[in-house]
């Protein structure tokens, strides 16, 4: 093809601004770079002198000779970088503490050989160096071998030097302090010890060779309840390890360990816990000192104790014996007294009774109808002191424990026809209503007949007595039928059956109209000799009987009816309740058992104890 002058101007000019344009992009690229180098070198330099320490490079010669130091050498030395690379003030061989110089030497020598090649692990050497202020300084030195990259020889030592004067001081106080404690703990008495959370032993002082017997590395990895006494493991472990455990601390505790030959001694722990930088329990420290003299005086003197307070002891057992002795006289003379108050009082007024209906019967005039009323007044007056005989000899043979009461089937409203005749003459000369109710078809009761009718009679006298003129007295008798099963009165059925128990019983009430009783003085009511200590004021004036012979209006009586009633009752398996209202009256319910033909047996020993051939009952 044939270009013409113009085509070709034209693609000359094309030719030159395409080269311009090439040129100006390589310069643009190239500054691009030289700007990423600066930026990445002043990052370095930033990098390098913000470090805690010295950034090196040096020449494996004699002197070490500095070629590039870091600006932390300032600080380290006190010599700016450019005194031991350019200006040569000093070498770096120059500031290596005279001691260590040759050490130094001598190591890097030897590394040589094995550390010359590329790519081997950096070595780490610490050192003294002299401040240029004179102080000393401890660094260290952690550097690689560099090669030459045609040779492959060792030209240069590239690396980083820190400061490590604070931690090398303080290690070296820590172990001055342990040298010190071990001091005192190889030459203390007391066993010092250090043991892991779970007991084992971590360090044991030498002092356990002349306390035990054992010498240190006998007793590490074991425990204390390895050597310790068997009675005392659990109380140790579980109490004072625990509490421990749980994060108390300066806690003592006395045991007894066992010694090399066998024998124990006692010991006395002082024990807390060692924490870690953390607060979290690390160890346990405890110090142990031999107590088995202090033991010994100890349990001398307690014994000595002992033996003062058994004397002391004996002492007063003989006291109180004696006082027991003087009080026992005292009550047995004031029983005598009120025994033989009772024979005068209970006696005297039946037998004023009988003498009077005597006389009157030794008179004409009297009819032959009242003459017999007389005579059964007399017969039942006479009934009346045999019971009183039999009631003192009761009282006697319940004191003793050995009265004997017949079981047998009692009619009850016989008991009480009977009790009727004897009490109704003392209830009519007070001008009382003395009424009786019998029950029909009422089934006999278990029990002893006589015992029976003393223990009632004894009521009702008492009722009698504390009720005023014109008052009334009402004696019945009925049959009750109900289910127990309250564990507390029915124990023995509770346990054998939890079913309900039907019980079937014989209820006597007498109630009076009488003073009545205060609450406090019903608990002691059935004590023998109680007479209330809250007497109930009445009216003396209409309470004239013989029964007040004693001189006590307030409460007539020497108190020994309603024990003797509680004693028969209880005696024959019965039971006795009162309810009383102050000013209104009282009623006393006695409760029998019915008497079972299957079950229950006739005694047929009477009530003193001979069988119905007049044999004495074994």
């Amino acid at each position: 093809m044939i270009m013409n002058g113009e085509q070709m101007n034209n693609e000359k000019a094309s030719a030159a601004a395409a080269a311009s344009s090439a040129t100006v992009t390589t310069e643009t690229e190239r500054g691009a770079v030289e700007y990423r180098l600066q930026e990445r070198e002043r990052f370095l330099r930033t990098l390098i002198g913000n470090l805690p320490g010295v950034v090196y490079r040096c020449r494996l010669d004699e002197n070490f000779t500095s070629e590039f130091l870091s600006d932390g050498c300032l600080e380290l030395t006190g010599y700016a970088p450019d005194e031991l690379t350019t200006r040569r003030t000093a070498t770096w061989d120059d500031i290596i503490h005279a001691e260590d110089r040759e050490r130094v030497r001598a190591q890097i020598k030897s590394w040589l050989g094995d550390h010359a090649a590329q790519g081997k692990p950096p070595l780490e050497i610490s050192y003294r160096i002299i401040h240029r202020n004179g102080a000393l300084r401890h660094v260290r030195d952690r550097f690689r071998f560099i090669n030459d990259a045609p040779s492959g020889a060792v030209v240069a030592l590239e690396g980083f030097i820190a400061d490590i004067t604070e931690r090398t001081l303080a290690d070296e106080r820590v172990r001055d302090s342990e040298a010190r404690y071990r001091l005192l703990a190889e030459n203390m008495c007391d066993l010092v010890c250090l043991h892991h959370l779970d007991g084992r032993y971590e360090y044991v002082s030498p002092s356990s060779l002349a306390l035990l017997g054992y010498a240190p590395e006998e007793m590490l990895g074991k425990t204390p309840y390895d050597f310790m006494h068997e009675e005392e493991i659990a109380c140790v472990r579980d109490d004072t390890h625990a509490r421990l455990l749980r994060g108390e601390t300066d806690l003592t505790v006395d045991y007894r360990m066992r010694q090399k030959s066998g024998e124990y001694v006692w010991l006395e722990s002082m024990v807390q816990l060692v924490r870690n930088k953390s607060d979290e329990a690390a160890q346990i420290l405890s110090v142990s000192r031999d107590i088995t003299k202090r033991k010994t005086a100890e349990e001398e003197r307690a014994a000595a104790q002992e033996e003062i307070a058994q004397l002391f002891l004996n002492e007063q057992s003989l006291r109180q014996e004696a006082d027991v002795a003087r009080r026992e006289a005292d009550r047995a003379n004031q029983a005598k007294d009120e025994f033989l108050q009772l024979i005068s009082h209970e006696f005297r007024t039946p037998l004023t009774t009988i003498k009077t209906l005597a006389r009157i019967m030794q008179k004409d005039g009297e009819s032959a109808e009242e003459k017999q009323e007389y005579l059964e007044i007399i017969a039942a007056e006479c009934d009346r002191q045999i019971d009183m005989i039999l009631n003192l000899l009761d009282v006697a043979r319940v004191e003793e424990g050995s009265i004997d009461l017949r079981s047998e089937p009692v009619d009850i409203n016989r008991v009480l026809a009977s009790c009727d005749k004897i009490e109704r003459y003392a209830a009519n000369a007070r001008e009382q209503a003395f009424d009786v109710e019998y029950a029909a078809d009422l089934p006999r009761a278990r029990g002893d007949e006589k015992a029976i009718r003393r223990a009632l009679c004894s009521i009702i006298e008492n009722a009698i007595k504390y009720t005023a003129h014109s008052g009334s007295i009402n004696i019945a008798a009925e049959r009750v039928t109900y289910v127990r099963s309250d564990a507390e009165t029915d124990e023995a059925a509770t346990r054998t059956s939890r079913e309900p128990k039907a019980i079937d019983e014989i209820l006597v009430s007498i109630s009076d109209t009488g003073r009545g009783i205060h609450a406090e003085d019903i608990p002691h009511l059935f004590q023998k000799f109680y007479r209330g200590k809250n007497p109930v004021p009445h009216d003396q004036s209409l309470d004239g009987t013989p029964d007040d012979a004693m001189g006590r209006a307030e409460t007539p009586g020497v108190g020994l009816g309603l024990y003797l009633a509680k004693r028969l009752v209880t005696e024959l398996g019965g039971r006795l309740e009162v309810e009383s209202t102050v000013g209104r009256g009282s009623c006393f319910k006695i409760y029998f058992a019915v008497w079972n033909d299957a079950t229950d047996k006739i005694d047929q020993i009477d009530e003193y104890g001979y069988d119905e051939h007049g044999e004495r009952a074994r």
